[in-house]
């Protein structure tokens, strides 16, 4: 199934911190391979660090018809940079909070190191705009079930499109008065995709 995946700064930091957009680059395709190894058909729009970036990516995403979106929060951005991504692609989106290092060596860290290890610091900015937004969304922290968590995720959009490519047969009908039973063909064919086909039994002497 195929899906998109970006990483996150802020375009006035790279002439501020040298190298920090290099480890940011690195940290992003080490979660592309990843997504890849879990199933996913990546396509990747790299880093997004400013609006216009992000239109492009989402527009990127909406070519490609990926039905899944991925984030990955690597260091800060805002809200108004991941916004038009998910605008454009119009698919679900997973938030990543995912941390480079387990802890900081904190009396010899610069603001530089800071920002290359604050990749939860605006998941709670970018989760807020996304619901203001009515946008579907989940996120991931990093904790020791997040691949599990990030792999059924890769995993979910297929199993959607199984049920949207079925087509179920409806033979009789349930005992009556049975009121939780009773099927609704036209919400099976707006909520799931799936067709439903109504069979007749035909009694042969």
């Amino acid at each position: 199934m195929g899906v998109g995946v970006f990483g996150i700064g802020l375009a006035a930091y790279w002439p501020q911190f040298d190298g920090l957009k290099e480890r940011v680059e690195g940290y992003q395709r080490r979660v592309e391979e990843r997504v890849a190894e879990l199933g996913g058909d990546v396509t990747s729009a790299g880093l997004v660090d400013s609006e216009q970036a992000g239109r492009e990516a989402g527009d990127r995403f909406a070519a490609a018809q990926v039905e899944l979106v991925i984030c990955h929060a690597v260091t800060y951005a805002t809200s108004s940079t991941v916004l038009p991504v998910a605008q454009a692609a119009k698919a679900p989106v997973l938030l990543l909070g995912l941390q480079p290092t387990t802890s900081l060596d904190y009396a010899n860290t610069g603001t530089g190191e800071w920002l290359a290890n604050c990749a939860a610091c605006c998941v709670p900015e970018l989760a807020g705009a996304f619901t203001r937004a009515g946008m579907r969304y989940d996120t991931i922290e990093d904790d020791e079930r997040a691949w599990a968590k990030i792999g059924a995720w890769v995993r979910a959009p297929g199993v959607a499109r199984s049920l949207r490519r079925s087509r179920i047969g409806f033979l009789g009908h349930v005992y009556p008065g049975m009121l939780d039973m009773y099927p609704d063909f036209t919400m099976v064919h707006a909520q799931v995709g799936s067709h439903v086909e109504v069979e007749e039994v035909f009694h042969l002497d």
